[in-house]
């Protein structure tokens, strides 16, 4: 049972370009599967609005494979040093947004009982 984590959040104006070069960097990509082998959380992709069809700059969406990574995270030295080398790119004085789902085979929906 899968938890996808999602993080919409801004980047600063001047920092839009490098943010993207860094993404794609082998830097980037080494950090991930770092933090994927600590946590079990498995970055999915950053996506970017179209047109500024978007609330956010930006939005990172992982995939974990229970709640338990969820802990490990916060200790993690990957992750730790993702926001390290992401830090002053993001803006960090503007809100950010985070959303945990599960997919629809996942979700127990409950539904009422008729009287």
């Amino acid at each position: 049972m899968a938890i996808y984590w999602a993080t919409s959040y801004f980047l600063k104006p001047e920092k839009v370009g490098d943010y993207q070069k860094w993404l794609n960097s082998k830097e980037a990509k080494g950090i991930e599967k770092s933090i994927e082998k600590e946590t079990g959380f498995k970055y999915l992709n950053t996506y970017f609005p179209i047109l500024g069809l978007g609330e956010y700059d930006v939005e990172d969406w992982s995939v974990a494979p229970d709640w338990a990574s969820a802990d490990k995270i916060r200790g993690s030295k990957g992750w730790a040093k993702w926001a390290e080398k992401t830090w002053d790119m993001i803006d960090q004085s503007r809100s950010f947004k985070s959303r945990v789902m599960r997919s629809v085979t996942d979700v127990k929906v409950f539904v009422p009982k008729k009287k």
